[in-house]
Parts: structure tokens; C-alpha cells; sequence
């Protein structure tokens, strides 16, 4: 099946290429967080939340666990890509019943769910 998949990937690319020869396709990698290793900032949230003892935002966990790393002052995009990769770490943690949401929008803050 994956064989399929990749013969049809390379007619695809290779209908663009007829379409538009200008352009070049770049190959997709993978770009390693320079900062967090893999399931490293997850691990750091969840201390974060614990050690709150309630509702926090997402900017001040990502801020709270960029300095944690030595970063004290983020850059706009390290900033941004931490809050996304947070974000969807608390979507799969409130698919599990880990966490809620408590606010609306920007009022919006995290928090445990209690274990008994």
C-alpha cells in the first residue's frame, strides 16, 4: 500500500512539474525544536500546571518553561511556536480528561483535572 502511495505521490509531482516547470518542489524534513527535546516541553508543562495549583494561561506557561531552558527573553517566534505546540499538547490532554479550559478567548487559562 505504501508503494501505491508513493507511485502516486511521484505522478502527482511529476503532473506539476509538466504544469509548471519553473517551479521546485522542496523535499519536506523535519525541523527539530532547537530548544525542547522530543516530549521535553509536555513534561515541563505538566510541572507547570502542577506547581500553579490553578487555572494559567498558556503565554505564561510558555514563558514560565522558556525560562526554564535559559531563554528569558524570547523572540516573537519562539514565543509563537511555543504557544501552538502547547496549545495542541492541551487539546490531546483535554481529549484525555487531563486538563479543562476555563475562560473564554483570551480570558482563557488551563487547568489539572483532579485525580481521586
Amino acid at each position: 500500500m505504501v508503494a501505491g502511495y508513493r507511485e502516486k505521490l511521484a505522478g502527482i509531482e511529476a503532473e506539476i512539474q509538466a504544469i509548471a516547470p519553473e517551479l521546485n518542489l522542496p523535499p519536506h524534513r523535519y525541523k527539530p525544536n532547537p530548544h525542547f527535546a522530543r516530549g521535553e516541553l509536555p513534561r515541563i508543562a505538566m510541572d507547570i500546571l502542577r506547581d500553579a495549583g490553578g487555572p494559567i494561561a498558556v503565554r505564561e506557561i510558555a514563558i514560565k518553561a522558556l525560562a526554564r531552558k535559559g531563554i528569558t527573553l524570547p523572540d516573537r517566534r519562539t514565543m509563537k511556536l511555543t504557544r501552538l505546540r502547547l496549545a495542541q499538547t492541551f487539546g490531546a490532554w483535554a481529549k484525555r480528561g487531563l486538563v479543562v479550559s476555563v475562560g473564554t478567548n483570551k480570558g482563557r487559562k488551563r487547568v489539572l483535572v483532579e485525580r481521586f
